[in-house]
């Protein structure tokens, strides 16, 4: 058995990163505890145990640990920056009190690992500056301020309970599984097959990390195998331009995919360029699949819908 125990409980574990993180713990034998608002997935097998209900209602959470995780995966969170500044109250329940709570019944139920989906957003707009670890938190939006909120939390229940907290901050993840998403590498993919075109905010230079989801959840499962305890970014570490990525799917897809600038809205950061060398130093982790080859394997999947 790997190094950090039997089952695993995996929040948002229906949603696009979570069922890629079930899929590779149930590769490994592992047995899964699975929790989402929205219905199991069907390829799930036997050895998944899925609760389907909301984190905020007490019976779910409780009957989560029931089946006596030894490690917790918490992706579930409201991750819509718009809609956080439109609700932070509702953005503050679901992401801090839902986090707490899942920290405290992780500390009396025999949890040694505890991984949070976090953002570069904890750092707000750094300009074209690269963010690494270090950087202070100055989030500028209720969800970047939620999950700043998570991350000291984690801190200190590392600090006082000795439970080994991860806080990994993820880039743009994409690939197969997102076709529900309205995220700008799916809006493309859906214009490349229906001969479409997309919207660009601005003049389309702003430049993103887009990190391919097979390696976040290679680095999910280093964060479980070594016990990882503190903060990673995990990205690619190579931004490119809107325009540059319009430009790759067109050559993935071979689509003519036009491209219409619009008026980009307050607050579109105008670069996200990480650092993922100290990732590689403390975890281990080091991303193994390019733009070119994601978006191909991406386009492969939307193909095939």
């Amino acid at each position: 058995m790997d190094g950090f125990g039997d089952r695993v409980l995996v929040t948002g574990a229906a949603g696009f990163i979570g069922r890629a993180v079930v899929a590779a713990l149930r590769k490994r034998g592992l047995p899964v505890t699975a929790v989402d608002r929205e219905p199991p997935d069907p390829s799930w097998d036997d050895e998944v145990t899925a609760i389907t209900g909301e984190l905020s209602e007490q019976e779910v959470c409780i009957a989560a640990f029931e089946t006596r995780p030894r490690a917790v995966v918490h992706l579930a969170a409201l991750t819509s920056v718009l809609r956080s500044v439109d609700a932070p109250m509702r953005t503050f329940a679901e992401n801090v009190t839902i986090t707490q709570v899942l920290l405290e019944l992780s500390r009396g139920s025999g949890v040694d690992s505890f991984i949070l989906a976090s953002t570069n957003a904890v750092v707000g707009d750094v300009g074209t500056e690269t963010i690494t670890t270090e950087r202070p938190l100055h989030p500028l939006t209720p969800y970047g301020a939620t999950k700043a909120a998570g991350e000291m939390l984690l801190s200190a229940y590392s600090g006082s309970y000795g439970l080994a907290t991860a806080a990994l901050r993820f880039t743009n993840v994409y690939g197969p599984g997102m076709s529900h998403k309205d995220s700008f590498v799916p809006r493309m993919m859906r214009a490349a097959l229906s001969g479409t075109g997309v919207s660009v905010y601005g003049d389309g230079k702003q430049r993103r990390d887009l990190v391919y989801v097979d390696d976040v959840v290679a680095a999910v499962l280093l964060a479980l195998d070594t016990r990882f305890d503190g903060r990673a970014i995990i990205g690619s570490g190579n931004s490119v331009s809107v325009l540059d990525l319009v430009e790759t799917v067109r050559a993935v897809t071979g689509a003519a995919v036009p491209a219409e600038h619009v008026e980009a809205p307050a607050g579109e950061m105008p670069a996200v360029v990480v650092d993922v060398s100290a990732s590689a130093e403390t975890l281990g982790y080091r991303p193994t699949v390019s733009l070119e080859d994601g978006l191909a394997r991406t386009w492969q999947y939307f193909q095939a819908q």
